[in-house]
């Protein structure tokens, strides 16, 4: 099985206008539409998102594209921020201090008013092991967020467990291509972004 864990396309900036699901912002409907180039390269039954908004608007064109069903998996929302959502500069130090405690493996350290890593990997991982035991001939695409793509890739990867908690790279639709089956998992190209440097679709 075939699994491409996707990370959104750029979003608005959540400061500006202060949305807590923001849109896609013109750059990402730009990185989207490229990201459908490299996905009719690849054989999918489905492409699986995050219910959120920069999420679902990243993996439509896809799903249409590719002529395959799109899967909301509500377990696939990002982690909620609290009091974080605001994003200011504060806010943007304290989540810097919280990942310092993740890297350390203090995963029950949480966001005030929001999401521990640990409640994210107990949601997360058992929506991944869901998504994988559902019978598919090639595989699918799964468009969520940073953290959530984290915890997706140390679910499915036992090489990429060590790394819990900690960034492992997730541009904007970077594309990590898996190769597997069951929890057995191994990584064929990691945060890949070429479509991005390839020419945008035509507009006549």
């Amino acid at each position: 099985m075939r699994i491409l864990v996707i990370r959104h396309a750029e979003a608005v900036p959540p400061a500006l206008p202060l949305l807590e699901d923001p849109p896609l912002s013109l750059a990402g409907r730009a990185q989207a539409a490229r990201l459908v180039g490299f996905l009719r390269r690849r054989k999918l039954d489905r492409v699986v998102c995050s219910p959120m908004r920069r999420a679902v608007e990243t993996a439509t064109p896809a799903a249409k594209a590719l002529g395959v069903p799109l899967v909301l998996e509500p377990d696939l929302v990002e982690i909620a921020m609290g009091a974080l959502a605001p994003w200011g500069p504060e806010e943007q130090a304290e989540w810097a201090a919280i990942t310092v405690c993740w890297q350390n493996g203090e995963f029950d350290v949480s966001c005030p008013g929001g999401e521990s890593l640990e409640e994210v990997i107990a949601r997360v991982s058992s929506a991944i092991t869901r998504l994988v035991a559902d019978t598919c001939e090639h595989g699918f695409a799964l468009v969520a967020h940073a953290v959530v793509n984290g915890v997706v890739l140390s679910t499915l990867c036992q090489d990429l467990r060590p790394a819990l908690g900690r960034d492992l790279g997730h541009r904007h639709t970077g594309v990590w291509e898996l190769e597997g089956v069951g929890a057995g998992f191994t990584v064929v190209s990691r945060d890949d972004t070429r479509h991005l440097e390839e020419p945008g679709p035509h507009r006549g």
